[in-house]
């Protein structure tokens, strides 16, 4: 199954996905049950499961990365200082940071992407971290910048803490404090994908290959999450 067909299958799904939840706590329950997260978010935290692991086993599979190798929030869906408006601007300036008091990450849970690259750290971490180890439960420091993207939902390791991040999700304990949150939701005037290309909405023209199913999936994700005004 090609890179295109993976995507539309995600996306059928998607779609189905947000019709039957609607349908059912309006028909069913009448509103009365308000599950803490809806199942479009759940939905993109299993969707992004495939990338997490590749980015987490990366330096075990094929020894230590260089840093143009890995993935982080600029290179996610194309490259973040790509133009992408009529008047040149750019992904990261379309980003509004807004406040990030209360946010936390639940490394157990979340879709957070590490990018650990060197195997002698991540062994290291997975020896070192977590309960009843040499260095006890696994905790934020203050080392550990993490990204929030909404309405998303997922976040990036951007600073150091790749390797211990990735053995506290393995581990499935601690939380995060996001150093930066960013609603990207303004970059759905000007981009779109059908899951071989990113383009620009005003010439239609390409921005980029379309490199996993997945991500163009989870972007394309958001701006249905954007029209239905579900957030993270």
């Amino acid at each position: 199954m090609n890179t295109k067909q993976e995507f539309d299958n995600l996306m059928a799904f998607a779609k189905d996905l947000i019709n039957e939840n609607l349908g059912f706590y309006y028909d069913v329950n009448y509103g009365y049950f308000q599950p803490e997260t809806h199942p479009i978010v759940d939905f993109i935290r299993l969707i992004g499961r495939r990338i997490q692991s590749q980015l987490m086993l990366a330096p075990v599979l094929s020894g230590e990365l260089d840093q143009l190798e890995r993935i982080f929030s600029d290179n996610l869906f194309f490259d973040e200082w790509a133009e992408v408006t009529l008047d040149g601007q750019s992904f990261h300036y379309l980003m509004r940071q807004i406040d990030n008091n209360s946010k936390i990450i639940n490394l157990a849970r979340d879709l957070v992407f590490p990018s650990p690259w060197i195997p002698r750290k991540l062994r290291d971490s997975l020896i070192r971290i977590g309960e009843g180890t040499l260095n006890g439960s696994w905790r934020q420091d203050k080392g550990h910048e993490v990204t929030l993207w909404l309405p998303l939902g997922i976040a990036f390791v951007e600073g150091s803490g790749h390797h211990s991040v990735t053995a506290g999700i393995a581990k499935g304990e601690g939380e995060l404090y996001p150093t930066s949150v960013y609603d990207i939701s303004p970059i759905y005037d000007h981009v779109y994908t059908d899951g071989k290309h990113y383009f620009r909405k005003h010439d239609h023209s390409i921005i980029s290959e379309v490199h996993f199913a997945e991500c163009a999936a989870i972007f394309e994700i958001g701006r249905m999450m954007v029209e239905q005004k579900i957030i993270f």
